[in-house]
């Protein structure tokens, strides 16, 4: 799909309600934002923000969720600056997901304020915390969050198991995340990946732990940029194999 003036841009704006249509055309009037970067942009906030929330049956025993992973790809030989190709790429997607930006800083703050509340409630004695009122044995509390960017798979597994509603990996330079699939081990993480996509059931066993982390219904959407010269490297080798670029990812191309 290509990114163009309002007039010619493939990007079936159409499906969307006419209050985001009217955003996404704007935009590209305005600030010159491409057409169907700010659009799929949209989709994968919309993705989150459905969540777990809703599925779709296909067929009898065949449930599919709003999970989308979305390469927004720049163009080559743009006469612009790398500098100014990647900002074309990634100030949609800042725009739109200012509003799941803004509910985790909110989540954030309170969860900060409900953590420090807890650290005071641990150090008291039992008997000193049934005198003041509070809970005999103090529940840590957990985040809440939509966004999640530089993340290990057991950091992301323990954050999804605090936020069963879905989440999102956003992350700026797609490249640079295919390329930490293999820094801890070979192949583990993108499987990981390929299995996150189907939604399929995953169990962590932490180190030293005894507890599992299991997750039935994982939702992780994953979003970013990536420049179209590194495309072909990316697709190369096992990755054409098992096809995490090819059929995981909808890649929105420049020209």
């Amino acid at each position: 799909m290509n990114h163009a003036k309002t007039s010619d841009s493939d990007f079936p704006v159409q499906v969307f309600p006419a209050k985001m249509q009217r955003i996404i055309l704007e935009l590209n009037t305005t600030c010159g934002f491409p057409i169907d970067y700010t659009a799929s942009a949209m989709i994968a906030a919309i993705s989150v923000a459905i969540g777990n929330t809703h599925r779709i049956e296909v067929k009898r025993n065949w449930q599919e969720s709003a999970i989308v992973y979305i390469a927004i790809v720049g163009r080559p030989g743009d006469c612009l600056s790398a500098c100014r190709l990647r900002s074309k790429n990634s100030h949609p997607l800042t725009f739109v997901m200012r509003p799941l930006i803004n509910a985790d800083w909110k989540n954030n703050q309170e969860f900060q304020k409900k953590h420090c509340e807890y650290q005071q409630a641990v150090a008291m004695s039992r008997k000193e915390r049934i005198s003041a009122g509070l809970d005999e044995f103090p529940k840590e509390p957990k985040r809440l969050r939509y966004l999640v960017s530089d993340v290990t798979q057991e950091g992301l597994s323990a954050i999804h198991s605090h936020n069963p509603r879905g989440l999102c990996l956003w992350v700026d330079e797609l490249s640079a995340w295919f390329k930490n699939f293999t820094r801890y081990n070979t192949g583990s993480e993108e499987q990981f990946w390929l299995s996150a996509f189907n939604g399929s059931t995953t169990m962590s066993d932490r180190k030293n732990c005894q507890n599992s982390i299991f997750i039935k219904r994982p939702f992780i959407s994953v979003v970013g940029t990536i420049q179209k010269r590194l495309l072909t490297e990316l697709a190369n080798g096992e990755r054409a194999a098992n096809g995490l670029a090819q059929s995981s990812f909808a890649l929105l191309r420049g020209h």
